[in-house]
């Protein structure tokens, strides 16, 4: 028998006999005092604990919920879609977006206010912060519409990924309603209320919810400390503890209130009483007897209730607790006991597997995420940081930054060019295998459970970004000579023109008029595509469907080229169907699109051979266009990139034609009429451009 249980049980046992001869020479009353004093304060410290246990498991459900609705802010204010929707204020595509979002992680509200505060899906939602969340910030709240409801709320500021500028403002929350009341209760075992202006506003206690201790309201309120207090509620005796919920700037609004019923541990009390003075009845000279066997049958559970106490306080929450079937006082402490135990269990095995979850959906992300302490050394390190930097998990844990990222110019450390909150920031930095790579760097500062403070980096890789942009500076270089051919043709024509009118013949005015319509619509073609590129890039590009015959289409493009297919001593061979085919599309823009495929097709055939176009039913839903030229082809390895922007191609003369933009174009075009374009090689040499679009099923 363990020390703790024989010595519980021999004094309990010798105050026990000692009570009983003390009952026969003095009264029953002097006997039964002593062991009724006992078991009743066994009774209340085992209550009192169960009601600390219920408070500090209720006081880490609320924190958690409250971390939880933080990192749902964090997470929402960095969705790529919700920004781009917030700066095209689409107003509609915010509000499905936002209700599919809330529902997908399980929100009783989402607001989103603009830069000014204001909210941008409807009037009944309102802002309520007071000041721009720049961090995230997490409280108690009570929303004023559609009438006053408390809720957990957490908001941040969201900001533009590239300018910084602050686009708006999320809050998420959940409302402290009865639902999240009972869902309270049953992970924690014990009675939940919410007090509210002196009132409970919930509560999972049934009967009349009277018997409000105002004093002890008050004094909660006033301290923002822990009170515990006993009450009488619907003729039940609870044991309550107060706990104080914190609004913005640390004010009490409401108390959360966990109760604890009582009434076993009075009827505990009474029967253990009635026990006692029934047993003085005995016979003398079995009292003492008697009196070691019941004080070995009361103790013996107590014991081992308090050793299964005593290792859930350590942390033991496996090992379930086996209690007596009897005394029913006892037994049903024991089965509460052993509910509180597996709830916590519960508790704690979802959170592990929330931060399980938590840690697979921050490996998922593309970009990598470094925490670093205050001594500059890093304490995580994401897959998408190990991808980007080529530094194992492993070998950058525990590292400063400043040896898992040094510079690649020598001019001062990583931890120097790291931005403030809300900023992003270029850096250039060496790999693993000092390969320089350019970063976009944006940090924010977090505070750990055990309350010390870490910056967390966001690293994109913006290497190609950044050769793109260079690509564009080389492409803004050598516009102007394309700008530069048409413009010269046309003057000299008009030079000419304008000279020696009266001298020219019919056949020499006709030829410089030829040449000025094709430098017209050369450059008519180069300013369509720049533009059509411009706001692709922008975002802006839209088209303008009605319903029309594709081949008006065909014979307008036909009709722009003639002048170049007539210089270059070029045919166009035409396949198609006898039927009309009718399309619902943007005219001007398919136009434009053959336009640019029978300008390749024509300037990188060869002079004198045919260009073959044919337009082909598919399955009767879809048109196929091809466009075939005899040029030298364009080889596999190039056929990736060759619908990519700048990408150009060299003739047979290795001249190169354009700024690389209409194929481009061509395929945005042809994508946003649900098409698809691509480009294959022809038999017998040269190239065939196809793109496919979908049939007027109303056509004919």
């Amino acid at each position: 028998m363990p020390w703790s249980k024989w010595k519980l049980t021999q004094s309990l046992s010798s105050r026990l006999i000692l009570g009983f001869v003390a009952a026969i020479i003095v009264t029953t009353i002097a006997a039964g005092v002593p062991a009724y004093w006992m078991i009743s304060r066994e009774l209340e410290q085992e209550a009192q604990a169960r009601l600390q246990d219920g408070v500090l498991i209720t006081d880490v459900l609320l924190e958690a919920e409250k971390t939880r609705l933080v990192n749902l802010a964090s997470l929402t204010s960095q969705r790529p879609t919700l920004r781009n929707l917030l700066r095209e204020r689409n107003t509609s595509a915010l509000v499905e977006y936002i209700q599919d979002y809330q529902t997908s992680v399980d929100l009783d509200l989402l607001i989103l206010c603009d830069n000014q505060g204001l909210s941008i899906l409807g009037d009944d939602q309102v802002c309520p912060w007071g000041e721009s969340p720049t961090s995230p910030r997490s409280a108690f709240h009570l929303l004023p519409l559609p009438a006053e409801i408390p809720a957990f709320l957490a908001g941040l500021e969201i900001r533009d990924e590239n300018t910084a500028e602050v686009l708006g403002y999320v809050t998420v929350g959940n409302y402290y309603d009865d639902t999240f009341a009972t869902q309270l209760s049953s992970q924690t075992g014990f009675h939940q209320s919410l007090i509210l202006g002196g009132k409970r506003f919930v509560t999972t206690i049934e009967g009349s919810p009277e018997s409000l201790d105002s004093e002890t309201i008050q004094s909660a309120s006033d301290s923002g400390s822990i009170e515990v207090t006993e009450l009488t509620l619907g003729g039940e005796r609870f044991l309550t503890a107060l706990l104080p919920l914190e609004g913005w700037f640390g004010e009490v609004i409401a108390l959360a209130e966990v109760g604890l019923s009582v009434n076993s541990v009075v009827a505990a009390q009474h029967r253990a009483l009635l026990t006692l003075n029934v047993s003085t009845l005995g016979i003398i000279a079995v009292v003492s007897l008697l009196s070691l066997l019941f004080a070995q049958r009361l103790t013996s559970p107590l014991s081992e209730l308090t050793e299964a106490a005593h290792k859930i306080s350590q942390g033991d929450y496996s090992t379930p607790i086996r209690g007596p079937d009897d005394p029913i006082e006892i037994a049903t402490l024991a089965r509460a006991l052993e509910e509180s135990r597996a709830s916590t269990h519960r508790y704690l095995r979802d959170l592990s597997q929330e931060k399980a979850w938590s840690e697979t959906l921050i490996e998922s992300i593309k970009e990598g995420i470094v925490t670093v302490n205050a001594q500059g050394l890093i304490t995580s390190f994401s897959q998408g940081a190990e991808r980007i930097t080529g530094w194992e998990r492993a070998e950058a844990l525990h590292a400063t930054i400043d040896e898992i990222l040094p510079l690649a110019e020598l001019n001062g450390s990583f931890v120097d060019h790291i931005p403030v909150s809300g900023i992003k920031q270029q850096i250039n930095v060496l790999t693993k295998q000092e390969r320089p790579i350019s970063l976009a760097v944006t940090a924010t500062r977090i505070a750990t459970p055990k309350g010390e403070e870490e910056q967390v980096l966001v690293l994109q890789d913006v290497t190609q970004e950044e050769a793109l942009q260079n690509l564009r500076s080389y492409f803004l270089a050598n516009i102007s000579h394309e700008f530069r051919t048409p413009l010269s043709a046309l003057n000299a024509s008009v030079e000419l023109l304008l000279e020696d009118l009266e001298d020219l013949s019919q056949a020499e005015i006709g030829n410089l008029l030829n040449s000025i319509h094709m430098s017209v619509s050369g450059l008519q073609t180069l300013i369509d595509n720049l533009l059509e590129s411009l706001s692709i890039e922008a975002g802006r590009f839209r088209i303008r469907r009605r319903r029309t015959d594709f081949n008006e289409i065909l014979l307008e493009a036909v009709r722009v080229m003639k002048p170049l297919l007539e210089r270059r001593q070029q045919t166009l061979s035409l396949d198609q169907p006898e039927r009309l085919l009718r399309i619902n599309a943007d005219p001007t823009r398919l136009t434009q699109v053959l336009v640019n495929l029978l300008s390749n097709a024509s300037k990188y055939g060869p002079l004198g051979k045919p260009i073959d176009v044919s337009l082909e039913e598919i399955d009767a839903y879809q048109l196929k266009v091809s466009v075939a030229d005899r040029g030298p082809g364009i080889p596999t390895d190039e056929r990736e990139n060759l619908f990519s922007r700048f990408i150009r191609l060299d003739t047979q003369d290795n001249t190169q034609y354009g700024i690389g933009l209409g194929l481009s174009v061509v395929k945005a075009i042809v994508e946003e009429h649900s098409g698809k374009v691509g480009v294959e090689e022809r038999p017998g040499g040269g190239s065939i451009f196809w793109f496919t679009l979908p049939l007027d099923s109303e056509g004919s």
